[in-house]
């Protein structure tokens, strides 16, 4: 009875502490990077209120309202990533190429002879906002703290004796209670200090034991919107828009966390009434995560030129609101040497073990969107851009109808903190058919200092991903070159992106581990080709 009254308060926290969403996890739900066509790219993305390129569809919808001809629009993208992740132990560098398709769509243009209206224009877009492929590697020497901890104070924490995590019971505990330290008890990196205890401790003894780490993360995947937009023209002087954006996230996870230790302890969990005995072994946790979800949200805007050479923009994004569905699954692979020259008693010295492949769907809503812009043309040979976009981070939010997600919305809240995003972009007609371009972008971290410095840890849900990444500030550097002739427009842009992140390998890990930081590079080239008829 006992056993069942435990399983029973334990499920409903069960499906967030598996699949875990945290302030962390929202992040990449609300990433963000210059792409566009390629003279959008070229200026830093500081069009709010200038309009006339097709991905102002995304950010200023009465951009589109700017147009005079139809167009028809089409963005190619190659990218070549690299970064560096130095510990206190080693750095490690990583490099990899990708193609992406960033941009494609349509403006239609019906002008009025009569009236103040003078053209109502549609468009659709297709835009590729983020990618998220990045690969990189940690290692930590001689540490002097364990995953194998944490995983025991989890253990400790669900006041669930020995029978209650056990895979072999009469019960799959892999249906009622967090995965982590059902995981770490099946492979004995857990044992409780007695038979019947609800207490456990780790195979690592700080006073005794010393080790190496290392940390494998894959990310792949990336955040596709799909834009439909209405706008209109009012007299040349006042500009309006509204776009509905369908919005796709793709994101998959693969991770390999590792301990190489020396003089740990080893104490069979089907066998409590034997001996502890010193070892050294190798454990490595595998991860494998994949978020889907599909969104929709609101755009408007509107551009006002009172005079000839200047512009005004203002635009309002509402949340996209998402369902989200997680798929998951866990492994732990356990080797360690005999101890004195024996096995533990029916398990050998190789546990593995491997939890279900779960899932879990959920909603959430990103944060609002505020942009402010002001541009100048100087007469017909030169345009300067300035953006300013506030990202309202901490106002994004979980929901869902069989979990209470207060605390973890205001955990958001309060460890989260607003994006602003400064763009600035320029052009220059060198000749009628001839344009240079340069752009500069400055987007803040949405985590606060504190957390980047790894003075307070942000909230974490306790799934079985223990190691996470919290972003620092991002810059963009961006130059380009566009050619016109007649109807047909070729534009090319080179964007060189840089952002520092600290990577920490789990809760509560110290000496050997921290810092860490990942300096990341983005180098990518675009190519537009456009046909205005």
């Amino acid at each position: 009875m006992k056993k069942l009254f435990i399983i029973s308060a334990l499920t409903f926290v069960t499906a967030i502490s598996v699949c875990g969403q945290g302030v962390l996890d929202a992040l990449p739900a609300i990433s963000s990077q210059t792409k566009g066509t390629a003279r959008y790219s070229a200026m830093a993305g500081a069009f709010g209120a200038l309009g006339g390129d097709l991905t102002s569809i995304k950010q200023n919808p009465a951009g589109i309202g700017v147009y005079r001809f139809s167009e028809l629009t089409v963005t190619a993208g190659f990218n070549f990533t690299d970064n560096t992740v130095s510990s206190p132990s080693r750095s490690n560098s990583n490099n990899e190429f990708y193609f992406t398709g960033d941009n494609m769509g349509v403006v239609g243009v019906i002008n009025f002879r009569e009236g103040s209206l003078r053209n109502l224009n549609f468009g659709f877009a297709y835009n590729n906002i983020a990618s998220f492929n990045n690969t990189y590697r940690a290692d930590w020497n001689n540490i002097s703290s364990s995953l194998t901890q944490l995983i025991a104070s989890q253990a400790s924490g669900l006041g669930c004796t020995p029978d209650i995590l056990d895979e072999s019971g009469s019960s799959n505990p892999y249906n009622d209670l967090p995965w982590l330290p059902v995981l770490g008890y099946n492979t004995n990196l857990i044992y409780p200090i007695n038979a019947g205890s609800t207490n456990y401790v780790g195979i690592f003894d700080y006073q005794q034991s010393r080790g190496d780490a290392y940390l494998i993360n894959y990310t792949s995947g990336g955040i596709d919107e799909y834009d439909f937009n209405i706008s209109g023209n009012v007299s040349d002087v006042l500009y309006w828009g509204l776009t509905l954006n369908v919005t796709n996230i793709d994101y998959r996870q693969e991770s390999y966390y590792g301990e190489e230790l020396q003089n740990v302890n080893v104490k069979d969990n089907r066998n409590l009434n034997g001996r502890t005995s010193t070892t050294n072994g190798h454990f490595e946790l595998q991860n494998y995560l994949r978020t889907d979800g599909y969104g929709t949200g609101v755009k408007i805007g509107l551009i006002y030129r009172p005079i000839s050479f200047l512009r005004l923009g203002i635009a309002y994004h509402s949340p996209t609101y998402y369902t989200m569905t997680d798929t998951y699954s866990a492994s732990v692979d356990y080797k360690f040497d005999k101890v004195d020259g024996r096995t533990l008693s029916g398990n050998g010295n190789d546990l593995r073990n491997k939890t279900d492949l779960g899932n879990f769907s959920y909603k959430f809503s990103s944060p609002w969107h505020l942009l402010g812009s002001i541009a100048t043309v100087i007469g017909k040979s030169a345009i300067v851009s300035i953006d300013y976009e506030l990202t309202a981070a901490p106002d994004m939010q979980y929901s869902s109808p069989y979990i209470d997600y207060h605390y973890t919305n205001q955990c958001i809240n309060n460890q989260s903190t607003p994006i602003h995003n400064v763009r600035i972009g320029a052009e220059y007609r060198i000749t009628p058919l001839w344009s240079i371009r340069a752009g500069y972008a400055f987007e803040s971290s949405p985590m606060k200092n504190e957390y980047f410095d790894g003075v307070e840890t942000p909230q974490i849900v306790e799934g079985t991903i223990a190691h996470y990444q919290v972003p620092g500030d991002v810059h963009n550097i961006s130059c380009g070159v566009g050619f016109r002739i007649n109807n047909i427009n070729v534009d090319a842009a080179y964007v060189y992106r840089m952002q520092d992140s600290r990577i920490f390998a789990f809760e509560g890990a110290t000496v050997g581990f921290n810092p860490t930081i990942m300096n990341l590079h983005n180098n990518s080239i675009k190519l537009t080709l456009g046909y205005r008829f």
